[in-house]
């Protein structure tokens, strides 16, 4: 085991599950070597315009460890360490490419092992879903495309470790998949698997009313539907907003107020039912929860599922293979 120090530059955290896969990475570090561990933090972004994650949470979320130090403000050495620590670049999703030559300019003999760390599902797709992803967003199609081909590149090309929360189980056609145990412990530190579970189904909102994908209205009648589908069935339902929702978008629908991601909160990993669209938070509890998840469809977002890419399709269908329409949900949910 070597008593060499490491430096790790973490780039691309824009939420707190993110940091979860980090901090699983960070843990291996510690488990696997003597030496002094330095993370410098190039920041926190957000989704939408909302920021939801913070310099407070890198520091939190990060292993507990003497031997381990966060830095979160402006350092010099976060893109040039010493020669006597060896250099780890954790990025989240796919390494960033200026962050990346910034550091080869200032270290050329001294350049960093790249580690790639999950996004969420985007990560298990193609460069055509990370561009429908951003069109999504706005901004048109040639910008989308141009930015999707240069990150897919730079996974293909500067990647040397990717450290995946789901790994391919062997040579199995079609693929199946399993939890990598490293990265779900990590999950399962901060929120152990329910004793109980709780009667209620919880959906799992995502920012459709946001990114103009549905008007409030049809989004706030699916949810109704889906609401008295759950009623049917003797199930309690709450809603789990999503950070980039609309204030007061809920109304009179009721509502479980949460702090950070829905597979971070107990009360949702403690449902009888998750339910949502294609999500990673849905994967997520399925995955590693052993939650009943359902996939409800809406004709207006049909297309979502279309543009999938095969590994993010296979991961849904081992995972969360139930799928409904709204109006067929209650018999499937009384099960």
């Amino acid at each position: 085991m070597t008593e060499r120090p490491v430096a790790v530059t973490l780039s691309g955290v824009r939420n707190r599950t993110h940091l979860v896969h980090a901090a699983s990475y960070v843990r291996h570090l510690l488990d696997s070597r003597a030496g002094e561990v330095v993370v410098r933090s190039l920041g926190t972004g957000g989704f939408l315009g909302r920021t939801t994650v913070t310099a407070e949470d890198v520091i939190g979320f990060l292993p507990d460890d003497p031997r381990l130090t966060v830095r979160t403000g402006p350092d010099p050495a976060a893109l040039a360490p010493g020669r006597e620590a060896d250099w780890v670049y954790l990025a989240v999703g796919a390494p960033g490419i200026k962050p990346w030559a910034r550091m080869v300019v200032h270290q050329p003999l001294h350049r960093p092992h790249v580690v790639v760390v999950d996004e969420g599902l985007g990560t298990y797709g193609t460069w055509r879903t990370r561009r429908d992803a951003w069109v999504r967003q706005g901004g048109g199609r040639l910008w989308p495309t141009l930015r999707a081909v240069a990150v897919s590149t730079a996974v293909a090309r500067l990647t040397d470790e990717r450290w995946a929360l789901y790994l391919r189980d062997g040579l199995h056609e079609p693929t199946r998949w399993r939890v990598n145990p490293p990265v779900a412990d990590e999950f399962r530190r901060r929120v152990p698997a329910p004793g109980a579970r709780t009667d209620r189904a919880v959906y799992l909102a995502q920012p459709w009313v946001a990114l103009g994908l549905m008007p409030a209205e049809d989004y706030l009648a699916h949810l109704r539907e889906i609401g008295a589908a759950a009623a049917a069935a003797g199930l309690g339902f709450v809603v789990r907003p999503h950070p980039a929702d609309p204030d007061g978008l809920y109304r009179d629908l009721p509502v479980a107020v949460g702090h950070g991601p829905a597979e971070m909160d107990p009360e949702v990993v403690a449902a009888r039912v998750a339910l949502g669209a294609t999500s990673t938070a849905l994967l997520n509890l399925a995955a590693l929860y052993g939650t009943t998840a359902v996939r409800v469809r809406h004709p207006l977002l049909a297309h979502l599922d279309r543009e999938l890419g095969p590994d993010q399709r296979s991961l849904l269908d081992q995972f969360v293979p139930l799928t409904a329409a709204a109006e067929d949900l209650a018999p499937l949910l009384a099960r």
